[in-house]
């Protein structure tokens, strides 16, 4: 075994290893798992295609969003939500390929005049149901690179970024609890700290708990590589505790089909957290489109949170 990913690998991993596996899933999005093994068999490879026309390599909204929070963090040093949106508003009116039913709620809701900071109610209001999607999950890894040694600001970051996208607060406390398993993955501790973890959440909400608790001795009939931020969240988990490599986690992932690409970019960063960027294949970070980016700005989070080079 060679030595241990150094901290900043492990930072470049975790903002790598999420676009690797948002873009891995982005062909068999909405596919069923079946439907994936009809066509690839066992999906290795960046094959580009699928609902939204991507190129190999080609990344979707977890990808851009997350770029967009990280940049805004590095850029600002601080969590600044008012800029962080401002940054979700231009992508937003770029036209992406990939925009999520609640996301796209709240952008346009901003467009026709209401403020930025009440615009994720409004949306709740609109859509009329639950908004707990995994939307602001798949994209709140920078939080826990620009706090990992403040754990009380990165929970509080955690929770207020999701709002600004998803008003349901199972949505923030997914979030929060993720970036805490992130931090813990970066450190070779998320097996030892998953049931601290679930117990500290179970107080703030059982169902979080109850799904990271899950994870740790669930069968494969019982992941469900839904939209649904608590099944996002176990599949992730999931699928990190039960392999051994950055490829094993993520193709087990990606594999499963339904929302792929997105629960493939969460499974990518955790497992990037614990594997470090160089074990991502290089293959697969060869055909990576933007990747010099993500680097440049996982080095700068890790530079402010305080990571020797």
């Amino acid at each position: 075994m060679g030595a241990a990913p150094s901290l900043r690998e492990r930072f470049r991993g975790t903002l790598l290893g999420l676009a690797v596996g948002d873009a891995l899933g982005a062909p068999v999005e909405f596919l069923s798992a079946d439907q994936v093994v009809e066509r690839w068999g066992v999906l290795t490879e960046m094959v580009g295609g699928g609902c939204h026309g991507v190129q190999p390599g080609e990344a979707t909204d977890a990808t851009e969003m997350m770029l967009c929070l990280a940049e805004s963090l590095a850029d600002n040093t601080e969590f600044r939500p008012d800029d962080i949106m401002r940054r979700y508003l231009a992508w937003f009116d770029a036209q992406p390929r990939d925009v999520s039913l609640t996301v796209r709620t709240v952008m346009l809701v901003i467009r026709s005049g209401t403020a930025w900071d009440v615009a994720s109610r409004r949306a709740y209001e609109i859509l009329g149901r639950p908004t707990a999607g995994n939307g602001s999950l798949m994209r709140c890894a920078p939080v826990a690179l620009r706090f990992f040694a403040e754990p009380e600001r990165r929970r509080d970051a955690a929770l207020r970024e999701s709002t600004l996208t998803h008003f349901d607060p199972l949505a923030g406390w997914a979030c929060a609890a993720f970036d805490e398993l992130l931090a813990a993955a970066m450190t070779d501790r998320l097996r030892d700290q998953m049931p601290v973890i679930a117990a500290a959440f179970g107080e703030e909400d059982a169902h979080v708990a109850e799904a990271l608790q899950g994870a740790l001795d669930a069968e494969p009939e019982e992941i469900h590589s839904s939209a649904f931020v608590l099944d996002s969240l176990q599949t992730a988990v999931w699928a990190v505790l039960r392999t051994h490599s950055f490829e094993d986690a993520v193709c087990t992932t990606v594999n499963l089909g339904d929302d792929a690409d997105t629960n493939g970019a969460v499974t990518g960063a955790l497992a990037g957290a614990a594997y470090g960027a160089q074990a991502i294949p290089a293959r697969w970070t060869a055909a990576l489109l933007g990747r010099e980016k993500i680097l440049a700005v996982a080095d700068r989070l890790a530079t402010l949170a305080g990571v020797a080079t």
